[in-house]
């Protein structure tokens, strides 16, 4: 397969410039509770040495003093230290850009606002900073994120899509929830099993799969989840979920990052990410292609950043699912593999990037529970903590396993599933 460009370089490739890495989540979501994480500080092991992370919260210093350690991650971090799920990390900044403007001042290069989902509030943070922005209008992220309208571009485009129609809840109206038995069991009726998805990619929190034996419970979750659009399709046996993920830069140029092996449970949950392992040539070629028309209509509309295109292939066909237009978890995953290849001076074979969880507990006891798998510096086999600031909280974290094959990634997987660590 061909070598692709590093994202960090699609971003800025100029070193006058200043990469701002503002990676929280709530940007996308306007849904702020517990399911939903900030996860500012996936960006720590992802930034490049001369890079300014932001965080909503504060900074864990020992995870921080790891990363330093083994030659990775930045020293430029704003901390907003705020306990608070209100609050977005752009409406911080909006709110007191002083800190980010101080360090823009100090460090006397030009910035780049990267957020990792694109909306009103970044870009009025990236003018209040006098930053370039590595994002797009509101309008455009959303008319490609929305899995509705995606699907309909799709459509628009002569792609081929999973068959289904999307329905719009009223929960006022009585006689919805009847409507919407109608058109599943009309899909039931070729179907043993319909997935009903809603349309604003708010991951696994509005996936759901049923035989139609209970509609009106599920309507009422799906209704007091505050989603009012959804998705009512034929749940399909899947062989594999690509993901294809590309860049759009700022001067409109389309670089592609290449493709992922997802990792899911229950049908479509993603769990996580499984790269070097790519599929057979023909589904590749048919994706890549299908793929350059979706990001070069997103290049006419004027989108800047990063799109993550899920697939599913199956016996039918191979069909595009959904649009990721913002950063996906793995393009920081993809951005900390580039760095250690950086500085080791050789590559990284296979990885593979998962959702774990733990028992409650400090950086410091992580990394003996990781024991002599933890990363080193240079050897492979090894795993790689990230999304580390929940862990004192709910033992929540993400890990990456490095490896110089599948196989040795299974190994280590199992090998800290008996210490406690397991897929969350």
């Amino acid at each position: 397969m061909a070598a692709y460009r590093p994202l960090r370089e699609c971003i800025s490739d100029n070193a006058d410039e200043l990469v701002i890495h503002g990676a929280d989540s709530f940007s996308q979501f306007p849904r702020r509770d517990g399911s939903v994480r900030s996860k500012c500080d996936r960006a720590l092991a992802a930034a490049g040495g001369e890079d300014l992370v932001i965080l909503r919260t504060t900074l864990d210093r020992d995870y921080h003093a790891w990363l330093r350690g083994c030659g990775l991650g930045s020293g430029h971090i704003v901390e907003y230290d705020t306990a608070s799920a209100g609050m977005s990390l752009s409406e911080l900044i909006i709110a007191d850009p002083g800190p980010v403007l101080r360090v823009i001042k100090k460090l006397g290069r030009q910035p780049v606002y990267a957020p990792w989902f694109s909306g009103v509030l970044e870009e009025k943070a990236a003018r209040l900073l006098g930053a370039a922005h590595f994002g797009t209008s509101p309008a455009v992220s959303l008319k490609y994120n929305d899995k509705g309208s995606f699907k309909a571009i799709c459509r628009k485009l002569a792609i081929p899509v999973v068959s289904g129609d999307t329905f719009t809840l009223q929960p006022r109206d009585p006689d919805n929830c009847q409507t919407m038995r109608e058109v599943v069991e009309g899909c039931l009726a070729s179907h043993q099993t319909v997935i009903i998805r809603g349309t604003l990619a708010e991951s696994a929190m509005s996936l759901y799969k049923t035989s139609g034996t209970d509609l009106e419970g599920l309507y009422r979750e799906i209704a007091g989840s505050g989603e009012r659009q959804v998705l009512i399709e034929p749940f399909l046996e899947v062989t594999s979920t690509p993901n294809d993920q590309w860049a759009i830069g700022r001067d409109g140029t389309i670089d592609h990052l290449g493709m992922l092996d997802q990792v899911c449970e229950r049908g479509l949950v993603y769990v996580g990410n499984l790269k070097g392992r790519q599929p057979p040539r023909e589904v590749y070629d048919y994706i890549r292609d299908t793929s350059r028309l979706i990001v070069t209509d997103m290049a006419k509309s004027g989108y800047c950043g990063v799109a993550g295109i899920d697939y599913i292939v199956t016996e039918a066909g191979i069909y595009p699912v959904e649009n990721n237009a913002r950063f996906n978890g793995s393009s920081y995953v993809s951005m900390v593999i580039h760095n250690i290849e950086q500085l080791t001076a050789r590559p990284v074979p296979f990885w593979k990037f998962i959702k774990t969880g733990t028992s409650p507990c400090s950086f410091p006891e992580l990394v003996a529970r990781l024991g002599p798998n933890l990363y080193d510096g240079g050897s492979l086999k090894t795993a790689f903590p990230v999304n580390c600031k929940e862990l004192p909280v709910t033992g929540a974290f993400n890990i990456v396993l490095m490896g110089e094959d599948p196989a040795q990634l299974l190994e280590l997987e199992r090998l800290l599933a008996g210490r406690g660590i397991k897929r969350d």
